[in-house]
């Protein structure tokens, strides 16, 4: 069912047409001969194909001058020919091809025989399209909850978790680092049958302050067995001992042909997912740990628990508020009395002389004039002023997915167990914006004991919106 993005074909195309797909990123698949014969394309000497996705950006508003179906990328090399083809159309269209990677359209091809013309399309080397890696990782895990699977050899990862500042001295090692919420499946050979593999669910956990590492032996027709123990290693001896004394030693090795350490199980040292720790916020403080690669700016996570309280993370259940946030303009005109020591000022929309939406409709414009994101001594990211703003601006919006009560008190629980930071606020009695996996930078906003913001609920349009105001 692979489709070529290209051509639109679905599956390999005949060797000596457009040939094997090879696969340009998740779910995106691009036949061998569509590729190479776009023209932003060029191969070196090791087989990798460069500038595909440069070819596939311009197919995408380029139409076939055959058969009028977008994905055309194959140009004619003659200067101003505005003919651009599928290379199956291409062929279909009788157009001239050369051993310089060049093509002629029916139009501009020469008359008769040529020795420079490729009769055959047949690619038998090794050809693979370069993509960088650490970018696809970042793609995948920035998507939160994922559609698709992160695999690596025997290990599938499915969350990174998080390190709260209270853990970064006890939740590591000199090779590895260890996130509470850290969950992988390993794919290893069985303990209670014979030349079978089974998957060994591992998670990490938090336990008096210290780590604590759970493999769950999952196999088909069998029940789940659990093991726990305070190291890696410690987890992996007791998952081999029950083996070793109900088997001889030959035997025990040829079920076990190269013995995993703890940290291996668990899938702790492999290198897509050290990136992805290396990249949690305030990891810099583990002071044991070396380093393989260090932070990489596309894997920003989210934001650690802040256990003083900020904006992504207000109480949102009735019985916890520390002040409602369900603020109307009679409650907006208290907030700014207290806000402003000493200062009795109007409500905020007739401080203004253009009316709200107008406002609003610049905010959307401009607020990245306003604010930049950027480490925070206080914790992990903080959200900073770009500029000096007056009283009573329009800064930023708080954005996210806005959803009922019932749900938000749910993903709180997902969230959690995940050990990630939870960034919520409440737009009325009914409904909560979630910022955790989709949201903006307002989430970011540290909580202050001196605010020089309010947030202030706003509707335009007839929906609901959080604007923060200086």
């Amino acid at each position: 069912l692979r489709k070529c993005c290209f051509c639109h074909e679905e599956g390999d195309g005949a060797t000596d047409g457009p040939a094997r797909l090879l696969n340009l990123d998740l779910d995106l698949w691009v036949h061998l001969n569509c590729a190479l014969w776009s023209t932003e394309v060029y191969e070196t000497q090791g087989g990798a194909l460069i500038n595909v996705e440069v070819a596939l950006h311009r197919g995408l508003l380029t139409k076939c001058s055959l058969c009028q179906k977008t994905g055309a990328t194959n140009s004619c090399n003659r200067i101003r020919c505005p003919s651009v083809y599928h290379f199956a159309c291409a062929i279909r269209a009788k157009c001239m091809f050369f051993k310089d990677k060049t093509m002629l359209c029916p139009l501009h091809k020469l008359k008769g025989p040529c020795e420079q013309e490729l009769s055959s399309f047949t690619v038998f080397r090794r050809v693979y399209i370069e993509r960088d890696e650490v970018k696809q990782i970042a793609s995948i895990i920035q998507r939160g909850e994922r559609l698709h699977m992160f695999r690596v050899g025997g290990l599938v990862f499915h969350a990174i978790g998080q390190l709260l500042p209270h853990q970064m001295a006890d939740f590591h090692s000199v090779t590895a680092l260890y996130p509470v919420g850290y969950e992988a499946t390993r794919i290893y050979w069985s303990l209670r049958t014979n030349n079978r593999r089974c998957c060994y669910r591992c998670t990490i956990c938090e336990n008096n302050g210290r780590p604590e590492f759970v493999v769950q032996v999952i196999e088909q027709g069998l029940e789940d067995l659990v093991f726990s123990d305070s190291s890696p290693q410690a987890v992996w001896n007791r998952i081999i001992e029950p083996v070793a004394m109900m088997r001889k030693e030959a035997d025990m090795l040829r079920l076990f042909p190269e013995y995993l350490k703890g940290e291996e199980l668990f899938g702790l040292t492999v290198h897509a997912v050290l990136r992805i720790a290396e990249s949690l916020p305030g990891v810099e403080s583990c002071q044991n740990y070396l380093f393989r690669y260090g932070r990489h700016p596309l894997m920003e996570l989210p934001l650690m628990i802040n256990p003083t309280g900020c904006a992504r993370s207000e109480p949102k259940i009735l019985t916890h508020y520390k002040r409602p946030h369900t603020l109307n303009s009679t409650s907006m005109s208290k907030a700014y009395q207290s806000t402003f020591t000493g200062e009795t000022n109007t409500p905020y929309s007739k401080q203004f002389v253009h009316s709200k939406s107008s406002q609003y409709r610049r905010l959307k414009t401009e607020w990245k004039n306003n604010v930049y994101l950027a480490r925070s001594r206080i914790q992990g990211l903080g959200l900073y002023a770009a500029k000096d703003i007056e009283k009573h601006t329009m800064v930023i919006e708080y954005i996210g997915t806005i959803i009922r009560n019932e749900v938000a008190n749910r993903r709180e629980k997902i969230y959690e167990e995940q050990n990630r930071g939870i960034y919520m606020f409440r737009i009325n009695n009914e409904h909560v914006i979630d910022a955790t996996l989709t949201g903006g930078p307002a989430r970011y906003i540290n909580h202050s004991c001196a605010p020089n913001c309010v947030a202030e609920v706003v509707t335009f349009d007839k929906e609901d919106k959080i604007i923060i105001i200086s």
